[in-house]
């Protein structure tokens, strides 16, 4: 008998993001700032430019922002500790930027007015580089994002010269987390330059320069998750259920992070690497289900990064079909399908162990009435991986029939035409096979 056809694997990562503001309109960028000549002479033009920006905004934002400056009189670095704490607290509570931005504006000022060319404080470099990070995700417009990030980067690179382990401890696990994101977010943009690359010299050579970004954004956050206080918690905007949570910060940092990572992983063709940073992700992910078993997120991720190691063999195999379709025509089917070679691979392995484990996730999420249509259709990707390196039509039945029933129900519950159109083809295709 022929081999069943391959279907298609569909959906990509579903993305456990930062969030975003989708109904504000961004202002002009509040970060500009002289260079570092210019930073230190009181007789730049390009500084008065930027101080009548920062004067031209100050008024609006000043009875907003000075709400949060509880601090002893003088103190600038609490006031500006408070006002960044209050940033993030508003963000969450309302989507609304006012403090962020007076957050950034009074970084710029403190630093003009040091007579520094770098601020001499960890923290305040600290505190700049992730108000400069929260904004790009936020508020920044395209054009201005690298930007941001080249900032936040130098800043970065300021409070990792000035830190004291011991005496900044108890807020240096915000910095490496912060430091690793940022590196995250220059591995985008190096991903975006690399897609543009003219020759093979630079695409290879903007490959390396990516993966090494991606080295350091995880040493930074696995500091970072190993010096989170016990307890520490966080508020957690849910923009789409336009809600608030306060969450524990170790696991959301958790998977947040690896969610980012292996959306990276997705973006290698060379095996290894995409299995390297898919395995930093998923064990990521596992450490999460080790303490918090029923974190539907958690079970959501592992499958995820199993399902797009499974779907790198399956791309193999796609480019091998043409040459050995026809050779296992007159086989016989099988009396235990599972118990062949092809399941005891890494490929067949893995493929069993992702639907394990988006399965979990599906039931947690019936149970806690969190159910959505990415964890539906991934657990229908994953029963098409099964279909795709099955042998016997027994086992091919079997495990279609349990993939179009949750596409049906990703379908019913969730109507969405994309969706319809996506898995058209492999409907279809069961419907014929059996009829119904």
């Amino acid at each position: 008998m022929a081999k069943a056809k391959r279907q298609p694997r569909g959906l990509g990562r579903s993305v456990a993001a930062e969030p975003e503001a989708t109904t504000e309109n961004v202002r002009h960028n509040p970060i500009a700032r002289p260079g570092k000549d210019a930073a230190s002479t009181n007789e730049s033009k390009t500084t008065d430019q930027d101080q009548d920006m920062t004067d031209a905004t100050e008024t609006q934002e000043q009875e907003t922002a000075s709400i949060a400056l509880q601090g002893e009189a003088g103190d600038e670095m609490a006031e500006l500790r408070q006002t960044y704490e209050a940033a993030q607290k508003q963000f969450a509570e309302s989507g609304t930027q006012e403090y962020l931005r007076g957050t950034i504006h009074e970084c710029d000022r403190m630093l003009r007015n040091c007579g520094e060319e770098v601020y001499p404080s960890s923290e305040f470099n600290y505190i700049y580089a992730s108000a400069l990070h929260d904004f790009s995700l936020i508020g920044a417009e395209a054009e201005e994002l690298n930007g941001f990030v080249e900032l936040a980067l130098e800043h970065i690179s300021h409070a990792a010269e000035l830190l004291d382990k011991a005496k900044d401890s108890e807020w240096a696990w915000k910095y490496y987390l912060v430091a690793g994101k940022v590196h995250l977010q220059k591995a985008d943009s190096l991903y975006e330059e690399q897609e543009a690359a003219e020759s093979k010299k630079q695409f290879e050579k903007l490959g390396k320069e990516l993966h090494s970004e991606l080295i350091q954004a995880k040493n930074f956050l696995e500091t970072g998750f190993s010096t989170i206080p016990e307890g520490e918690e966080k508020h957690v905007v849910r923009l789409d259920a336009k809600s608030i949570e306060k969450v524990l910060a170790k696991p959301h940092e958790m998977i947040s992070a690896a969610a980012n990572v292996a959306l990276h992983a997705d973006r290698f063709e060379d095996y290894e690497r995409r299995k390297m940073w898919n395995t930093w992700a998923l064990e990521t992910y596992q450490k999460v289900t080790a303490d918090s078993p029923d974190n539907i997120e958690a079970w959501h991720g592992i499958a995820t990064c199993l399902h797009s190691i499974v779907g790198w063999w399956a791309d193999q195999a796609d480019e091998e079909e043409d040459e050995d379709e026809d050779e296992d025509e007159d086989e016989e089917e099988p009396e235990d399908e599972y118990g062949l070679p092809v399941y005891a691979t890494e490929r067949g392995q893995f493929s069993f162990k992702a639907l394990e484990a988006i399965k979990k996730a599906i039931d947690l999420a019936r149970k806690s009435d969190a159910l959505t249509s990415d964890l539906l259709t991934l657990g229908a990707e994953c029963h098409l991986n099964l279909v795709n390196i099955a042998v016997g039509d027994k086992a091919a039945a079997e495990q279609s029939k349990e993939a179009v029933a949750l596409i049906k129900e990703a379908i019913a519950a969730f109507p969405d035409p994309v969706l319809e159109e996506r898995y058209a083809e492999v409907l279809a295709e069961f419907e014929e096979i059996t009829g119904n």
